[in-house]
């Protein structure tokens, strides 16, 4: 063999050794950063779970939580930060990111969690404020209805994570719901209660006319009717304790008799009221219907 070729074998040779070693050294680099990327990643999550933790019992105690949108994409930015920062200036860069969009999907799907949560508070306040609006009367159903959604609409729109997906349209449609079965039963309820107010109305009217039916028989059957009579008279013998009386009304006589003392016998004086029959001891009632 010639030499020139004994020599270029042996350079080719050389230069294959050479780029096995990089090889060798970038696998390693590799594999540090993999470790150094796993390890951020699990301080990273547990760090973020403390921070969601109060929010989590927040929510759990049915209390809203003001600016949630901004606080989720808060603890998402400052996630992603931090990764960068521990995992330095990446060699793979493949695994980096996916490692990086696997951070944010769990953070955004942990959020997302309590901002559901978040929507069902702000729907049963909603709702609330519904119903103290229809306290007043004066206060149309409508202009109840708009200044609930309003609200809901608001509130929702300060928890939504900017950038993210969330939607609370489903949680909307469910407070429109709400708010017009509660609107459809208080209208069902005072329709109930004018239609008894009406029924009580009729009946009342019913018994006012039995009531001048039975007392236009009674004048018919007992000659109460226009043009009939009644009399009333009552007369005390002289010298005596007794006192008769008699009365004629709606077709039927009455005589009473009784004995009653003349207590006025002492100062009318020897024959007490008077010796005969007339005009001061007889009494004398008579009333005409016309």
């Amino acid at each position: 063999m010639p030499i020139s070729k004994i020599f270029d074998v042996g350079n080719i040779e050389n230069e294959q050794g050479k780029e096995s070693d990089v090889e060798t050294i970038i696998d390693g680099k590799k594999l540090m950063q993999a470790c150094l990327v796993d390890q951020a990643f699990s301080d990273i999550l547990r760090q973020s779970a403390i921070d969601m933790a109060e929010l989590t019992k927040s929510v759990d105690e049915n209390n809203k939580i003001p600016n949630f949108g901004k606080k989720a994409a808060g603890i998402i930015e400052g996630a992603l930060e931090a990764f960068e920062l521990s995992t330095g200036k990446p060699i793979d860069v493949p695994l980096v990111t996916r490692k990086k969009q696997e951070l944010e999907a769990i953070l955004d799907t942990s959020l997302n969690s309590i901002f559901l949560k978040q929507l069902s508070i702000l729907r049963e306040l909603a709702i609330v404020h519904f119903k103290s609006a229809t306290i007043n009367e004066d206060v149309p159903v409508d202009f109840a209805f708009f200044t609930a959604d309003a609200f809901f609409v608001r509130e929702s729109e300060d928890s939504v994570r900017p950038g993210s997906y969330w939607s609370y349209a489903t949680e909307r449609t469910n407070v429109h719901n709400a708010i017009r079965e509660i609107s459809n039963r208080r209208k069902q309820l005072i329709s109930e209660k004018i239609q008894h107010a009406e029924h009580q109305a009729n009946a009342f009217q019913y018994l006012q006319m039995q009531q001048a039916q039975m007392q236009a028989i009674q004048q018919q059957q007992y000659g109460g009717g226009a043009g009939n009579w009644n009399i009333g008279a009552a007369y005390r013998p002289p010298d005596s304790n007794l006192n008769i009386s008699m009365g004629y009304q709606q077709g039927r006589t009455n005589i009473q008799l009784s004995m009653v003392p003349d207590e006025q016998a002492s100062l009318l004086g020897p024959n007490g009221f008077t010796a005969g029959v007339g005009p001061a001891n007889l009494g004398l009632s008579l009333n005409l219907n016309l």
